[in-house]
């Protein structure tokens, strides 16, 4: 089970990494210095900030709508 895992992980790599704006961002994170993980969080937390400075509400809403299926993907997985 766990090669099937591994291999959904490296094609949502795959897909990620072929969106041209995704594409440095995500690289440097991945296969760049420690601290680059950290920079890219601190990127996707002021890209949200300015979104909900931006668009208000529904900034924030969206978001953890989209989170429920993952929550439940998870709710299953650990019920298993």
């Amino acid at each position: 089970m766990s090669a099937l895992s591994s291999s959904r992980e490296v094609l949502l790599v795959r897909i990620l990494l072929a969106i041209p704006v995704l594409n440095l961002f995500l690289k440097d994170a991945l296969y760049g210095d420690n601290d680059a993980k950290y920079w890219f969080m601190g990127n996707v937390a002021m890209i949200w900030a300015a979104s909900i400075y931006l668009f208000g509400y529904p900034a924030i809403i969206l978001p953890a709508l989209s989170m429920v299926p993952m929550a439940f993907l998870w709710i299953l997985d650990v019920c298993r």
